[in-house]
């Protein structure tokens, strides 16, 4: 074998699809089932930020003026259950498989999405997200453990791109006609408050399906997970958080506070945003959440040509340097939306790609981190600390962006999350300046010697 083949080919202990490469392990069963729930998986989890503005208007009836602090609030509720699950989540995951903890999140999005359409007020929707957000919290957990455990290190970036790649589909696709199953359900004869539960009712109905799925198809965990099961849990949940010492796993930590914070601040607030800015330029409520989803979708569909650009860059340059990169990509994409005079007009396409490649950055760079740091045998539960300090970042940019949006302009969760990406960037450089540039050197096996 040549010097530069052995440089980049796995070997025969690996399985290579395309420009992947996997451990031998795997089945192409669990391959498969994991791509497909990846299609559907963060459209799933994000469906109710395309659906709540309709809920709130037409089923509730909450004046405009309040739905930004209660979209914010409640985004917070999700949060704190995340924040109380996420770690222990990926401690049971390294004990008792990966399969188990996704298929119940599935289960436990079905079961809110049933009840959400049926509050009757605040408490009643803040106590049914309790489900929506248990949910949430093992999907988000599972979908980077799974991805990492799969994925040799040789193409460890290009693989998450890849699951973002299919996330980036599925967002383009399903809230798109999500958002317009509540015209159709009216169209057949539904009042508004009957369409919209119709709606949730039918993706309750496939969240089943999908955790069908995955109980069928995905394999346990990796080999190196078996004899966690012997270790206590509490020692396993510690193991994450005693990883942050290392600081790279530590810039990981923080990057996840940033990265997670970046895709909530668009699900939570930029269809309430172009709702709003939709109703007040003379739309029916129908119509502006319909205008809403599409430019939401646009930053999906934009978002997916920069996942494989990214994903090659991350696995040939040093992790940290292609985070700081990312950090800089994705400040200047949400600045944008504050130069922006009207945010259902044109100019939203030229901030939607801005956004779109800020976003696929920050979160490709942030996963292929910790996934490259975390050891095998408690990547469950380092990436549950990983998703942990996500969740913190998603409450803050709830609660400061709900704030901002109601009291200040809708436009303010944005420019708090430029602001987070550009501080970001000066932590980034400075773990560069400690730990040094770190040279990726490939084996023939597949694993990049990169010291810790």
């Amino acid at each position: 074998m040549s010097t530069a083949a052995a440089a980049t080919e796995p070997g025969p202990a690996g399985r290579k699809i395309g420009p992947l490469y996997f451990h031998s392990y795997v089945p192409g069963r669990s391959l498969g089932v994991f791509f497909f729930s990846s299609f559907f998986a963060i459209a799933s989890m994000n469906a109710i930020g395309v659906m709540q503005p309709y809920i709130f208007t037409e089923i509730l009836k909450i004046p405009p003026n309040e739905q930004g602090s209660l979209a914010g609030n409640l985004t917070i509720i999700q949060e704190i259950v995340a924040f109380f699950m996420l770690s222990v989540v990926g401690a049971i995951s390294d004990r008792s498989g990966r399969r188990t903890v996704f298929a119940a999140g599935f289960v436990l999005l079905a079961i809110g999405y049933c009840l959400y359409p049926l509050a009757s007020g605040k408490v009643e929707l803040a106590f049914f997200r309790l489900f929506l957000a248990s949910g949430v919290a093992c999907i988000n957990a599972m979908l980077p453990a799974v991805a990492n455990d799969y994925s040799m290190d040789v193409s460890r970036a290009k693989v998450i791109a890849a699951t973002f790649i299919l996330n980036g589909l599925g967002i383009a696709s399903i809230p798109r006609l999500l958002g317009g199953l509540p015209n159709t359900f009216m169209d057949m004869g539904a009042d508004p408050v009957w369409a919209g539960r119709f709606t949730l009712w039918c993706l309750s109905a496939f969240c089943l399906f999908l955790a069908g799925l995955i109980a069928w198809g995905l394999m346990p965990g990796a080999p190196a997970q078996q004899a966690v099961s012997r270790v206590p849990l509490k020692e396993q949940i510690l193991v994450g958080f005693r990883e942050g010492k290392n600081p790279r796993v530590g810039l990981a930590y923080v990057a996840a506070f940033v990265a997670r914070a970046d895709l909530a601040v668009v699900s939570t607030f930029l269809t309430l945003w172009l709702t709003q800015e939709g109703i007040a330029q003379g739309l029916s409520t129908g119509d502006a959440i319909k205008k809403a989803t599409f430019f939401y979708v646009i930053i999906q569909v934009f978002a997916l040509p920069w996942a494989p650009i990214w994903g090659y860059i991350l696995d040939r340059v040093d992790r940290v340097a292609g985070l700081a990169s990312a950090m800089v990509v994705a400040a200047l994409g949400y600045v944008s939306l504050a130069f922006l005079d009207n945010p259902i007009g044109n100019g939203m396409y030229i901030a939607a790609a801005l956004v779109a490649a800020g976003e696929m950055a920050a979160n490709i760079a942030s996963i292929s981190l910790i996934g490259y740091e975390a050891p095998e045998r408690a990547r469950g539960a380092v990436i549950g600390v990983f998703s942990l300090c996500g969740a913190v970042g998603i409450a803050v940019v709830a609660f400061i962006g709900g704030w901002l949006f109601d009291n200040w302009k809708p436009v303010g969760p944005f420019v708090y999350m430029a602001a987070s990406n550009a501080l970001l960037f000066c932590l980034a450089l400075g773990v560069l300046v400690v730990t040094g540039r770190q040279k990726v050197v490939k084996k023939p096996g597949g694993a990049a010697a990169v010291p810790h």
